[in-house]
């Protein structure tokens, strides 16, 4: 008994051996022919590095947009309401909106800029829309304009400074015209010439007939 024992546990042992080396390289088919779903999934690299924000800015003050991608993108395009800037590229300037759109070139990334110098009512509420190649999202701000009543005191002082201006620069140039001679004259009148009066005597008379004769 003790004999049979021994010789059917080797077999046993191999049996049980085969089994397990045919899971492992059922196992290693199935993983080469499922590709991780991790790797399928892993999300891509930002691609935005500065984002725009909401701009609020009072009557009048200066409002600055700026949208930056990393250099591996091919170029941004910052769009304020209907005009349009694309980075890398020359800088822009619209004068009669006071908007200018310059590009900037930083080591690790292109930025797009829009600056409105002078901000107005018209203003108030325009869009500015970034958008890139390498990511179909699309970043959205928007400008919002205030009046915070200075503007109505400025136009106040000015029109008062205004007419007192107005007010000196007469009274400097009345008094000017007052004391010029050729003021005088045009609008006084020349002065009355005083009469000469010529007194002949009688020795002069008899030696102008005396030449006479």
């Amino acid at each position: 008994m003790i004999g049979g024992i021994e010789e059917k546990t080797p077999k046993k042992e191999i049996m049980r051996l085969r089994g397990v080396s045919r899971l492992s390289v059922l196992l290693l088919v199935v993983l080469q022919l499922v590709p991780p779903s991790s790797a399928q999934e892993a999300p891509a690299a930002p691609v935005y590095r500065t984002r725009p924000a909401n701009v609020t800015a009072a009557l009048g003050e200066t409002a600055v947009f700026r949208c930056g991608v990393v250099r591996r993108s091919p170029n941004v395009t910052l769009s304020y309401g209907n005009y349009s800037l694309t980075c890398p590229g020359d800088s822009v300037d619209f004068i009669p909106q006071a908007l200018y759109g310059s590009c900037e070139s930083h080591v690790r990334e292109i930025v797009a800029v829009w600056t409105v110098k002078g901000t107005s009512y018209s203003d108030n509420g325009t869009r500015v829309v970034c958008m890139q190649p390498l990511d179909s999202t699309v970043l959205v701000a928007v400008l919002h304009v205030f009046d915070n009543g200075l503007n109505y005191f400025v136009l106040v002082g000015c029109t008062i400074g205004g007419f007192f201006g107005i007010l000196l620069v007469f009274g400097l140039l009345f008094i000017m015209l007052q004391r010029s001679e050729s003021f005088r004259k045009c609008f006084v009148g020349k002065e009355p010439e005083e009469d000469m009066v010529t007194v002949v005597t009688r020795d002069e008379k008899e030696e102008k007939r005396e030449k006479k004769i």
